[in-house]
């Protein structure tokens, strides 16, 4: 399977549970209509929750953000939100994210978390 789908797969598995496990929350996936692919906004999802956003980055493994990313990460953190990239591992039921000191489960995950 490709990298990307995987990915994408991963984010989707992730969003389910944040929405199952977080009703107060509000999530958007970045999509193009189709919902086949991320667009170019350099976020993959933010999530919403008690008056703040983070924008989160899905990474497989060790992929490094591209150089768009690190320059929408630059402007949401300039405009004083937060930008997180997470990692999940090759399994993608596990991930690590760059504000938490932990590794994370995907099964279970609350929305909540990322503030």
């Amino acid at each position: 399977m490709k990298k990307t789908k995987l990915e994408r797969d991963c984010v989707n598995a992730l969003v389910r549970e944040m929405r199952k496990n977080s009703p107060d929350a509000y999530i958007f996936i970045d999509r193009d209509s189709g919902t086949a692919r991320h667009t170019s906004s350099g976020w993959d999802f933010l999530v919403s929750r008690g008056g703040y956003t983070v924008f989160v980055e899905a990474k497989m493994g060790s992929r490094p953000l591209t150089d768009w990313q690190k320059l929408t990460q630059a402007d949401v953190e300039r405009a004083g939100s937060r930008y997180v990239v997470l990692r999940f591992s090759d399994s993608g039921k596990t991930f690590t994210c760059s504000n938490m000191n932990s590794v994370q489960s995907v099964a279970g995950f609350k929305a909540e978390k990322f503030f």
